[in-house]
């Protein structure tokens, strides 16, 4: 999957010709060599995103839809890694890590060694412990009118994992929450907490941790296609027994266009600059947040892509920063 360089790459080889500075310039396109890329680029972005053509917009999505999807190929495999018996995926190659020019590419980091979002996503799934979901819908039809399928039930399986790859039983706590995005006020935006389970994960192999209905965690049952369910973001965690957070991982509905995101002024989204630290804190979900230095030389990120829930501050390290403004870009920031 292709994603843009750092906009600082792109600015390069636009040069200062700023007339080719869109997606789809000569320039743009002679800095791609993949066959067929426009269309490629294009309907994965109308598939999954509802999005922006200005430059600035059109590089942030496309590395987010290239973190998405690694990220998602490796949390995958890294499951089906079960033990002995069940090594159904042992390992993975990912291409590539940097390119030879400045270009876009598949590369996660670009010709400068500036790291994209996919750099940073798979590295959070390739650290020692991590967890897991995936989310699928279930439809039931009615047994009772077999010669029609007006009549149906449609769920949502909820399935939950974390991976060990120390060679040692790691025993974590699962910490699970569900958020719904569009909740009239804030204080209403958490739907409902799991309680804390003990739960053991196997050395060197994937543990299964849950499976059931999406329903117990506050999504009702529909039974019409014009039914509309609630967008509703399920948080995990696994935490240490000194509650160190050592996993965590939030499963979002897809595709990302058909959700609602609340205007940025109701997300309560506060970034607290120290130095060379940056705390993030929300009262609503967000995905996919990537930051940059508002103005001046670029800093060294420690994270990026990250997805933020209330209740889970997240803190990153930007080597350079020097206590600097902090900007950001999310999905649903209001660019599209």
């Amino acid at each position: 999957m292709q994603g843009y360089p750092d906009i600082r790459t792109v600015d390069y080889w636009v040069g200062d010709d700023k007339a080719e500075r869109y997606p789809q310039s000569r320039t743009m396109n002679n800095h791609n060599k993949a066959d067929g890329f426009e269309r490629r680029l294009e309907l994965y972005l109308m598939e999954n995103f509802k999005h922006a053509f200005d430059i600035e917009s059109y590089v942030y999505y496309t590395q987010v839809m290239q973190a998405e999807t690694l990220s998602s190929a490796y949390r995958l495999w890294r499951r089906s890694w079960r033990g002995k018996g069940k090594e159904y995926t042992a390992g993975a190659l990912v291409w590539q890590i940097n390119d030879c020019w400045p270009v876009t590419s598949w590369a996660i980091v670009d010709y400068f060694l500036r790291p994209k979002p996919a750099y940073f996503s798979i590295k959070r799934e390739l650290r020692l412990f991590t967890v897991g979901m995936t989310r699928k819908e279930v439809i039931t039809y009615d047994p009772n009118h077999p010669n029609t399928r007006a009549h149906f039930t449609a769920d949502y399986s909820l399935e939950i994992w974390g991976t060990n790859s120390t060679l040692e039983e790691k025993t974590v706590v699962l910490d699970v929450k569900t958020f719904d995005l569009n909740a009239s006020d804030a204080s209403k935006v958490l739907v409902y907490e799991m309680p804390h389970k003990e739960v053991k994960l196997a050395p060197n192999a994937s543990t299964e941790l849950f499976k059931g209905s999406l329903v117990e965690f506050g999504q009702p049952l529909r039974t019409k296609q014009s039914e509309v369910p609630r967008t509703l973001i399920v948080s995990a965690r696994l935490l240490d027994s000194d509650g160190t957070v050592l996993a965590r991982y939030a499963n979002w509905p897809e595709p990302f266009k058909f959700v609602h995101f609340p205007a940025p002024s109701e997300l309560g989204f506060k970034i607290a600059v120290d130095g060379d630290s940056v705390t993030l804190s929300t009262d609503r979900p967000m995905k996919g947040i990537v930051l940059d230095v508002a103005d001046g030389e670029e800093a060294k990120w420690s994270d990026q892509a990250i997805d933020l829930v209330p209740g889970d501050p997240q803190t990153v390290t930007a080597k350079g920063l020097n206590g600097r403004e902090v900007k950001a870009r999310y999905l649903g920031d209001g660019s599209a």
